[in-house]
């Protein structure tokens, strides 16, 4: 999966696997900005564990887990909230 065309498709999977959660799983369309909070910072920690321990394999996983929690927020209370629509403007704010 090295080449742009296999990214990208990976990409477009994990935004379809999270519009499948936030309509039909009764967990993700009741979380929020908020409630999502704790477990953003813990991950974000795991890394940094992860990291500190220069664990490559747990560093791959982590990471897909902060860009699980990305992807969450950018489809969640963060686009009613700002009214965008989609991960779009999320990625135009990259500075």
């Amino acid at each position: 999966m090295n080449s742009r065309e296999d990214q990208l498709a990976a990409f477009n999977r994990l935004l379809d696997i999270m519009d499948d959660l936030r309509e039909k799983c009764p967990w993700d369309k009741k979380q929020t900005l908020e409630s999502l909070r704790h477990l953003t910072i813990e991950e974000t920690y795991e890394l940094a564990d992860a990291i500190l321990e220069n664990d490559l394999p747990e560093i791959k996983k982590e990471l897909g887990d902060v860009l699980l929690h990305i992807v969450f927020y950018s489809k969640s209370e963060v686009k009613r909230k700002l009214l965008i629509l989609g991960m779009l403007p999320i990625q135009f704010a990259i500075n």
